[in-house]
């Protein structure tokens, strides 16, 4: 494995071979962030050269293995890169305030949900860095709710995860 020393092949390996065993479809499992191959961790760095990154985990999804790897903007805000084993970026998402999110998101948001509080928002990027949904979570009612809106506002789903 070109660019890896030995003790980061294990871990790969390792990595690898734990996740096969234990992670069913859509089971998160934590790894040490040096775990992350170079060429994955390398990828994230260019996509997102701002970002600190502090944690990571896989998960296994029906096309392989997808890196998860967590971390920080300059300004505090959460950010994650989910990355394939085979390079390609799913997506990535950022921690967003509400002065970030459009108008048009925001008041689809209120009017489908009125009494919604919200506590967090992150927008879903693809990798061209586009802005293509957001995901609300908040109480309403004396219940937490998790909606998934799009880019434009004009489609929101409660999310079932």
């Amino acid at each position: 494995m070109k660019g890896l020393d030995m003790k980061s092949m294990y871990g790969v390996i390792f990595t690898f071979l734990f996740v096969s065993v234990h992670a069913t479809a859509g089971e998160e499992v934590r790894i040490d962030l040096q775990a992350v191959p170079a060429d994955i961790m390398e990828k994230a760095r260019v996509l997102m050269p701002e970002a600190t990154y502090k944690s990571a985990n896989t998960e296994a999804e029906a096309d392989g293995l997808v890196y998860e790897i967590q971390g920080l903007l300059a300004d505090g805000r959460k950010l994650e890169v989910d990355i394939t084993e085979s390079g390609e970026v799913e997506e990535f998402e950022v921690e967003f305030t509400h002065d970030l999110v459009p108008g048009a998101v925001l008041n689809a948001v209120k009017a489908a949900y009125p009494d919604l509080v919200v506590t967090f928002i992150e927008a879903s990027h693809s990798e061209s860095k586009k802005v293509v949904g957001y995901e609300f979570v908040g109480q309403q009612n004396g219940k937490q709710i998790d909606l998934d809106v799009s880019a434009d506002g004009r489609s929101i789903v409660v999310a079932d995860d």
